[in-house]
């Protein structure tokens, strides 16, 4: 059996069941459900303003679906709060990225790790022993990243000032400090050159392999996900109109006249 079979065979992951968003009169999404198996890479495309970005926002639980639910490792995340959402292995990166630009790549990737800290307030103001040897620990896990993602020459560089693809490299850093179980990617190949996009690919699959991470991909770069992915989820004015390997969803109708206009 292949890995994503092996993958699927052991479960889900992730279920997305008939979530529904909507704004006043708007209906950004209606209905969605699908599921996700271990271990595998999953495109999540449509047109703009499909509703993949509201979805992402609901896994990760900045949005409240006006109804329906979310199973993440079969317990509903409904009730979890966005700020734990960490805590209970969901990873992001944005489409618009999220750093501190005035601090490091060291010290960015380092918040990324918060999730892995027990201490507080008052255990900082003290600088109690243990804190010390916590932040040694994160640090030296922020250091491992860096030498992953090839960071090590702008590790103490202020983030704002380093070209747009190495911030989306310390972004993803940043993500896999908290250890997630899955990572969303919000359009993470968004205004990478042609070798930029070609290199992200390699290291989606390479970080899926490598660190054991099931991955949710939302990009517009067609080649990207379709290289990639070993299931796809394509949504429409927020419907679920096509499911598949991606060869499938390539050749599905609606796919093709969502994207094209046309079934011809």
């Amino acid at each position: 059996m292949s890995e994503v079979g092996n993958a699927l065979a052991d479960g889900s992951i992730l279920e997305v069941r008939d979530v529904a968003v909507h704004f006043g009169g708007i209906i950004a999404l209606d209905g969605v459900s699908f599921n996700m198996g271990r271990g595998v890479i999953q495109g999540l495309i449509g047109p703009n303003g499909a509703g993949k970005t509201t979805l992402f926002n609901c896994l990760s639980r900045l949005y409240i679906p006006t109804s329906g639910d979310i199973l993440f490792e079969g317990k509903s995340i409904m009730r979890t709060a966005p700020h734990k959402i960490a805590d209970i292995g969901i990873g992001r990166t944005f489409q618009n990225l999220a750093l501190f630009r005035t601090m490091s790549v060291v010290d960015n990737i380092m918040v990324g790790a918060h999730n892995q800290s027990r201490s507080d307030f008052i255990s900082n103001a003290f600088r109690l022993p243990w804190v010390s040897r916590e932040e040694a620990v994160l640090r030296d896990q922020a250091w491992e990243l860096i030498d992953y993602l090839g960071l090590g020459g702008v590790a103490h560089q202020p983030v704002g000032g380093l070209p747009f693809g190495t911030q989306k490299r310390v972004e993803l850093a940043r993500a896999l400090a908290a250890k997630p179980k899955i990572l969303l990617l919000d359009e993470p190949a968004g205004g990478l050159n042609h070798d930029e996009v070609e290199d992200l690919g390699n290291l989606i699959k390479q970080i899926r392999d490598d660190r054991n991470v099931t991955v949710l991909l939302v990009e517009h770069h067609m080649s990207l996900v379709m290289s990639v992915s070993d299931q796809v989820v394509a949504i429409d004015f927020g419907r679920k109109i096509g499911e598949g390997t991606p060869e499938e969803v390539q050749r599905n109708p609606e796919v093709i006249r969502a994207y094209l206009g046309t079934t011809n």
